[in-house]
């Protein structure tokens, strides 16, 4: 009957740590949260840490201090224990206390560790006493009929919950692998995209250089050609103004001062707005600019020659 207890004991300690397991996570994460390695209403390593406190540390059990740091020391080395095992056995991480302050590899943290100890002393000196007396008013057929349903379904959900593991790992690690290969090929295509681009790039500087200057050039061959008008007739004026006098004189001359001014502006243009770095610019913004579009753009650049003349007129 020894054994028969033993496994109600682990029983009962398994379903109240997953009891006070899935409060305290469902409390902090405000949801309810069905806590445990099984899918049943089971922590069986809250079972295991209460038979070892409970039958380890009957010596010590009237003494609160030793109890608790005892407690304390034999659970959190249990729960490092669980989680090399489950790590090893299914490559996964179960719990994680990095975050918690005097952790160690993340597997047990000294604020659990000190619950944990608590916990110990709350179940030897209180719980388990009533514990002892329920199990003994039940029968020993019923105690013997209720541990073999209890471990049926405890069978039976250890075979549900490492079946579906067992798959979840499959369909991991084939996930891990298709992600992998996806990765690699996001990285060439990434690196050809890369090598292509730097291409393009280069050729596309050379194009924008190449326009640049094309533009310039043809700017300024059109800037000498309406220079060269410019100057024709300023000569012709001034040939017409030593030959009049009298208003019609004043008029000349009022004219002469506006082809002065719009001399002036023109040699600023080449000069400043409509340099090197601006064709630059435009031809980035626009690298697919033809021909056609130069000539538009130098014609928005004689109507603005026009308009600014206008105003000053």
């Amino acid at each position: 009957m020894a054994v028969i207890d033993l496994f109600l004991y682990f029983i009962l300690y398994s379903f109240l740590g997953w009891c006070c397991e899935s409060v305290y996570c469902s409390v902090i994460q405000r949801k309810w949260v069905n806590r445990g390695f099984l899918n049943g209403p089971f922590c069986p390593v809250y079972g295991f840490g209460a038979l070892l406190v409970l039958f380890l540390l009957r010596d010590v059990r009237h003494s609160f201090p030793a109890l608790f740091l005892s407690g304390m020391v034999m659970t959190s080395v249990l729960e490092y224990i669980t989680s090399v095992i489950l790590e090893k056995l299914f490559h996964m991480h179960w719990w994680d206390y990095s975050h918690m302050r005097f952790n160690l590899n993340g597997r047990v943290c000294l604020l659990n560790s000190c619950e944990f100890g608590l916990l110990s002393v709350v179940v030897v000196m209180y719980i388990h006493p009533a514990v002892v007396r329920m199990t003994g008013r039940i029968p020993e057929l019923g105690r013997v009929l209720l541990a073999v349903l209890l471990l049926l379904i405890i069978a039976a959900d250890t075979i549900v919950t490492v079946r579906g593991l067992l798959i979840m790992k499959g369909k991991l690690d084939d996930l891990t692998a298709r992600m992998a290969e996806l990765r690699l090929k996001t990285e060439e295509g990434r690196e050809k995209l890369r090598l292509a681009f730097a291409e393009r790039t280069d050729a596309l500087k050379e194009d924008i250089d190449g326009r640049a200057e094309a533009w310039r050039e043809l700017f300024t061959a059109r800037m000498e050609i309406m220079e060269a008008d410019y100057n024709e007739y300023k000569d012709q004026l001034n040939r017409r103004l030593a030959e009049n006098t009298g208003e019609y004189r004043k008029t000349l001359e009022e004219t002469r001062k506006k082809l002065d001014a719009l001399g002036d502006r023109m040699r600023q243009l080449d000069k400043g707005s409509v340099s090197r770095w601006v064709y630059k610019r435009l031809m980035r913004a626009f690298p697919n600019l033809g021909d056609e579009e130069n000539r538009r753009l130098l014609d928005e650049i004689r109507k603005k020659l026009d308009s600014s003349s206008k105003k000053e007129s």
